[in-house]
C-alpha cells in the first residue's frame, strides 16, 4: 500500500504499476524503429539487422517534480528482511538514480509484526502492574503492532516554558521507545561511487532495500518480546524524503506474511481508522502549507497512520513526562484537551486548549464501521489499559495503584461494574464489551430518531387572522403534546422576504405578544403550548396533526403580513433510555422522560424545511451558500448547539416557554441544519440583536462562522478558549462547494448593520477574516473603499444593485485574482 500528498492520483497507482513495464516497451520499441529508419533518399539495399533491447525511459530522481512508492515484495532471509519495490512519478514515470542520491534526505523504514498484546502492558508512570495479574488480560483482546527495533531512551534537556503544566515531570525517567531505521547511510558501491548502503537498484525504477542487520540482532528490550515468527503478520513502513519541506514526499507501507511471502489479506492485519474517511473530515491534507495546520509530524515526514501505529506502540512513552505515546491513548488525549508531551528539540508539545467540534464523548465520530470500513473497524470494542485509562483516569480514587485493573475494580466504580465482567472483557458471545457502554448514547439517539421521524407540512399564514396554519406527519403512536416520551417539540417560523431573512427591530410597545417582539420570527413548543385557553391547538386527521397557532400580532410581528411568507423548521426533544441493561441493546429506546429506573438522554430529532405562504404554495428557498457536509465532516450530523445560547439570556432569565425565552433560552434554540438558514433566519444582515456589538464580535452568520474559524473574533461568551480550527481558514472549499461561492450575488444581498454603521456584504464576509478593525489592516480596507465596498460607513450608505460593490469583477472565481487564486484553491 502506498500514501502519497497528490491523493486525487492515489487510485491510480496500482494501474500505473500494472501498464508500466508494457507501456514503456511499447514507446520505446516505436522510438528504437524511429531511429533506425533510414533517411529518405539513401537507399536501402541490405538486410534490417537484429533489433537490440528497447532503452529504459525514466527521471532522475533530482528532476522529478513528485513520488509515489508501491511496495512490490518482501522478504525474510536468514533473519534479515528486505522489500523491494516500484518508484515512479505521479503519472507513472519511472525515476532512477535513488541507490545514489547523494543529497537524500531521509529514508526511514521500519519493520513490526502483528503479535498478541503484549504480556505486560506499559505501566502507568510510577506504578508496576502486578506480576502475573491474570485480572490485567482477560477477556479477547485485538493484536498490536510490536516494533523490532525498540530502545530505552533517557529524559533530555527541556527548554521549559512558563506554561508547562504543573507537576509536569513528576514521572519522568527511562521509558521504552519504538522507531524505524534510519542510519543506512552514503558508501561507495566498489567501483569509487557513491551508494545507499542499504539500497540497490534492481530495474528501472525498482529498488530493494534490505535492514542492515537481522531481526535478531537488534537491542532486546526486557519486557517486549521481539521473538521472529514466520506465521504472523508483518508490516514494512517507508518515509522517503529527497530534502526537508519537499513536497515530493512518500509514505508507503507493506503487509505480508514472510512464511508464505505473500501480502496479507484485509484481516490478516490491522486497519481501524481510514484516515482520508475519518482524520481528514477536519484535518487538512495540504501537507506543504503550515498555515493549513496539515496532519504531518516527525518533521514533516510522516502523515500516514499505517506508519504511525508502528511506533506509537503500547508500550511506547516520553521520557521527559512519562505519558505514553500509545495511538489510541494520545489520540484521546489530545482531542479530550488533556495531552502534554515532550517533542523534539526538547520543547513542550502542549494540546490542553485543543476545541474538539464534536461530541467527545462519542466514539462513532472517529471510529466509523459500515460496509466500507475497515475490517478492524470494531477493534475498539477491545479494551487496552491505555485506551480504558485516557479516559477514565480522571475518576481514580487517591490509593489508585495506577493499572486499569485497579481503576475499575475499586469501591467507587462498584456501582457502575455491577460485578459484570463483560461491561469490560470482550469474549467470543460478547464481543462489544464497553464498547456497548461508550455507544450507549449514540445508539439511544439513532432508536428515537427512527422512532421518532416527522415531516412538517407547508403552512398557511391568514394576516387577517394572524394565524399560521400547519400539517405534522408523525411516526409516533400519540400527538407529540400527549407523548410522555416527548420532552418537548419547538417549530420556529421565520419571515423572509424571497432574499434574506430580516431579524427586524423590537416592538417596545406591545409586549403582551405570546412570542416575543421581534418583527419576523416565532417560536412555540408544541408540547406546552397546546394546552387550554392556548395559542396553539391542534386537530388529528388522516394527513396528520394540523395546527393553528393564533396570536401573531400585526403591530408586533409585522414582516409576517409584510412579506407573507417564510419557512418553517422544527426541533424535537425525545427522551430515551442510555442504560445498558444486561447487555441488551433493545433497551435503548425512547422512554418517559419522568422514568427514574434508567438513564435517561434527550435526544434531538431534526425534521424537514417548510415553507408558509398565504395561499400555502411554496416559498423559493434562500440561496445556498455553504455545504451541509462541510459542517457534519467537523461537527457531527444534526448538530445541537443549545449551549451555545445560553449565555447572555439563560434559561433563568427567560425560560423557554415564555415569550422572549421562546428565543432567548438556550434549549428552543431550533437549528440542527446550519447552512439551510435556519441560522440565518437570526444571524442576519439586519441591525437588531447585534447592533450593540462590534463588528469583530459580528452577529451577521457570515461575519460570525468567518471570524469563529479564523480565529480573528475579539472574544466568545461561553468559553475562552480559542478555536484550533484544524484547517486553513483560506480553504474555502472546506465550507463552500466548488461553485457555490458567487460573488456577484453577494453584492446584491443587503448590507451588514452594526450600530450606526454599516458594511456592504462582501466586505464583511472578506473583513471577517482580513480586516476585523481598520487599525488592524488600513490597507484592505482601503482596498474594499476603492472597489465600491462600505466599511463602516452610514446608513443606507450601500445600495444593492446600485451603487454595488465591484469586488466580483476581479475576485470571482476563475479570475487571475480570483479568491480561489488568492487562497491557493485553483489547481
Amino acid at each position: 500500500m502506498s500514501h502519497k500528498i497528490d491523493n486525487a492520483q492515489q487510485d491510480n497507482v496500482m494501474s500505473n504499476l500494472r501498464q508500466h513495464k508494457a507501456w514503456r516497451t511499447l514507446l520505446l520499441a516505436g522510438t528504437a524503429t524511429l531511429a533506425l529508419s533510414g533517411c529518405p533518399g539513401d537507399g536501402d539495399d541490405g538486410e534490417d539487422g537484429e533489433q537490440g533491447p528497447p532503452g529504459e525511459v525514466n527521471v532522475n530522481i533530482a528532476d522529478a517534480t513528485s513520488l509515489q512508492a508501491e511496495f512490490t515484495g518482501a522478504e525474510v532471509t536468514d533473519g534479515t528482511a528486505s522489500v523491494t519495490f516500484l518508484l515512479t512519478t505521479a503519472n507513472g514515470i519511472a525515476v532512477a538514480g535513488l541507490e545514489s542520491y547523494a543529497e537524500l534526505d531521509r529514508l526511514g523504514m521500519g519493520i513490526a509484526k502483528l503479535a498478541p498484546l503484549q504480556k505486560r502492558s506499559r505501566p502507568l508512570p510510577g506504578t508496576t502492574v502486578p506480576e502475573n495479574d491474570p485480572t490485567q488480560f482477560k477477556g479477547t483482546k485485538s493484536d498490536q503492532w510490536t516494533s523490532y527495533i525498540n530502545n530505552l531512551v533517557e529524559p533530555g534537556e527541556v527548554n521549559v516554558g512558563d506554561d508547562f503544566p504543573e507537576n509536569w515531570d513528576q514521572f519522568k525517567g527511562t521509558q521504552i521507545q519504538a522507531g524505524i531505521e534510519t542510519g543506512c547511510g552514503m558508501d561507495e558501491n566498489g567501483d569509487g561511487q557513491p551508494a545507499i548502503a542499504c539500497l540497490e537498484a534492481i530495474g528501472n525504477g525498482e529498488y530493494r532495500y534490505t535492514f542492515p542487520m537481522a531481526l535478531a540482532d537488534y537491542p532486546v528490550v526486557e519486557g517486549i518480546d521481539t521473538t521472529y515468527d514466520e506465521n504472523l503478520t508483518h508490516r514494512i513502513t517507508m518515509e522517503l524524503r529527497r530534502f526537508r519541506g519537499d513536497s515530493a514526499l512518500v509514505n508507503a507501507f507493506y503487509d505480508f506474511i514472510p512464511a508464505t511471502g505473500e501480502m496479507a489479506s484485509a484481516d490478516q492485519t490491522r486497519e481501524m481508522v481510514v484516515l482520508e474517511e475519518a482524520c481528514l473530515r477536519c484535518h487538512s491534507n495540504d501537507y506543504t502549507n503550515d498555515a493549513a495546520h496539515p496532519l504531518i509530524l516527525h518533521g514533516g515526514a510522516r502523515f500516514a497512520l499505517e506508519n504511525c501505529t508502528v511506533c506509537h506502540t503500547t508500550y511506547s512513552g516520553d521520557p521527559e513526562t512519562g505519558a505514553t505515546v500509545d495511538f489510541g491513548s494520545m489520540l484521546h488525549q489530545i482531542h479530550k484537551a488533556e495531552y502534554f508531551m515532550i517533542g523534539f528539540g526538547g520543547n513542550g508539545q502542549d494540546y490542553r486548549e485543543v476545541t474538539f467540534p464534536a461530541n467527545g464523548n462519542d466514539c462513532s465520530v472517529c471510529h466509523l464501521e459500515g460496509e466500507d470500513a475497515p475490517a478492524q473497524a470494531t477493534n475498539w470494542y477491545f479494551h487496552r489499559q491505555e485506551a480504558c485509562l485516557s479516559c477514565h483516569e480522571k475518576f481514580a480514587p487517591a490509593d489508585w495503584d495506577g493499572t486499569a485493573r485497579g481503576l475499575f475494580h475499586a469501591d467507587s466504580f462498584t456501582p457502575w461494574v455491577e460485578g459484570n465482567c463483560a461491561g469490560c472483557h470482550a469474549d467470543d458471545t460478547n464481543l462489544m464489551a464497553s464498547a456497548i457502554y461508550h455507544s450507549a448514547k449514540d445508539m439511544a439517539t439513532e432508536n428515537a430518531r427512527t422512532s421518532y421521524s416527522y415531516e412538517l407540512g407547508n403552512g398557511t399564514y391568514d394576516p387577517a387572522l394572524g394565524t399560521l396554519t400547519f400539517t405534522l406527519t408523525w411516526a409516533g403512536e400519540m400527538a407529540p403534546e400527549m407523548d410522555p416520551n416527548v420532552k418537548s417539540f419547538w417549530v420556529n417560523a421565520a419571515a423572509f422576504d424571497g432574499t434574506e431573512y430580516d431579524m427586524g427591530g423590537v416592538r417596545a410597545d406591545d409586549l403582551g405578544s405570546p412570542f416575543g417582539r421581534h418583527k419576523s420570527r416565532i417560536s412555540f413548543d408544541l408540547k406546552t403550548a397546546n394546552m387550554a385557553d392556548s395559542v396553539v391547538t391542534s386537530v388529528a386527521g388522516e394527513g396528520g396533526i394540523t395546527y393553528t397557532v393564533s396570536g401573531i400580532d400585526p403591530l408586533v410581528h409585522d414582516l409576517f403580513n409584510t412579506t407573507g411568507q417564510g419557512f418553517l423548521d422544527g426541533k424535537l426533544f425525545v427522551c430515551a433510555s442510555a442504560s445498558v441493561v444486561n447487555m441488551d441493546t433493545s433497551t435503548l429506546v425512547p422512554v418517559a422522560c419522568d422514568n427514574a429506573e434508567t438513564r435517561v438522554i434527550e435526544a434531538v430529532v431534526a425534521g424537514n424545511k417548510a415553507s408558509f405562504s398565504v395561499d400555502g404554495s411554496d416559498v423559493t428557498m434562500r440561496q445556498l451558500v455553504a455545504l451541509e457536509m462541510g459542517c457534519v465532516n467537523c461537527h457531527a450530523e444534526q448538530a445541537d448547539f443549545s449551549s451555545s445560547h445560553v449565555g447572555t439570556r439563560g434559561d433563568e432569565t427567560y425560560p423557554p416557554n415564555s415569550a422572549c425565552g421562546s428565543c432567548h433560552a438556550g434549549t428552543p434554540n431550533t437549528a440542527v441544519f446550519l447552512t439551510d438558514g435556519s441560522c440565518v433566519s437570526c444571524h442576519n444582515p439586519h441591525g437588531s440583536a447585534h447592533s450593540n456589538k462590534p463588528f469583530e464580535r459580528g452577529f451577521d452568520f457570515k461575519v460570525m462562522i468567518h471570524e469563529i474559524h479564523a480565529g480573528t473574533r475579539s472574544e466568545r461568551r461561553t468559553t475562552d478558549l480559542e478555536i484550533t480550527y484544524p484547517d486553513t481558514p483560506a480553504n474555502c472549499y472546506a465550507c463552500h462547494e466548488v461553485g457555490q461561492l458567487d460573488l456577484g450575488s453577494t453584492a446584491a444581498k443587503p448590507p451588514t448593520l452594526i450600530g450606526e454603521v454599516e458594511y456592504s456584504p462582501t466586505v464583511a464576509a472578506c473583513a471577517a477574516c482580513h480586516a476585523t478593525t481598520e487599525a488592524a489592516n488600513p490597507s484592505a480596507v482601503s482596498h474594499f473603499r476603492a472597489n465600491g465596498g462600505v466599511y463602516e460607513g452610514t446608513m443606507g450608505e450601500y445600495a444593492a444593485g446600485g451603487n454595488a460593490e465591484t469586488c466580483a469583477t476581479c475576485h470571482s472565481a476563475g479570475r487571475s485574482s480570483g479568491y480561489d487564486a488568492a487562497h491557493g484553491l485553483m489547481e
